[in-house]
């Protein structure tokens, strides 16, 4: 069988529109520049859908795997604690399991965005709008 990938962009949530469209359009961008991977976006409070609403929204997709990506700058208390809380994740393996369509989906949980060159060249490049 086949891998067929789901992809969770997970963000904060705010009471501000522009804050959860951001996370959207990121989902977006991925999902248009790979079209092979189902992409979802969930978010932990003040917005939906909830994290918990976007793992289930993969049901009648087909995937096999789901990545939990958090779109967050550096981990905290939702990366460490909330978010594998919320999914079920092993606290050792950081994976764990969602059942849909009746069969058990694996799920793995990726690290928040850190420091990385794209986010440098991105920071520069905000940096060089403003001259």
């Amino acid at each position: 069988m086949t891998e067929k990938i789901g992809i969770l962009a997970i963000g904060h949530g705010s009471r501000l529109p522009y804050n959860n469209q951001v996370v959207s359009e990121i989902a977006d961008m991925i999902a248009k520049k790979h079209p092979e991977f189902v992409i979802r976006s969930g978010f932990m409070e003040m917005s939906t859908p909830s994290v918990e609403e976007a793992m289930l929204s993969f049901a009648g997709t087909g995937v096999t795997k789901i990545a939990a990506v958090p779109v967050f700058l550096a981990s905290g208390v939702h990366i460490t604690k909330d978010i594998p809380e919320i999914l079920k994740l092993d606290p050792e393996t950081k994976q764990g399991k969602v059942k849909l369509d009746g069969r058990e989906v694996t799920i793995v949980y990726g690290k928040p965005l850190g420091s990385d060159e794209l986010i440098a060249e991105l920071i520069f490049k905000r940096a060089q709008e403003v001259f």
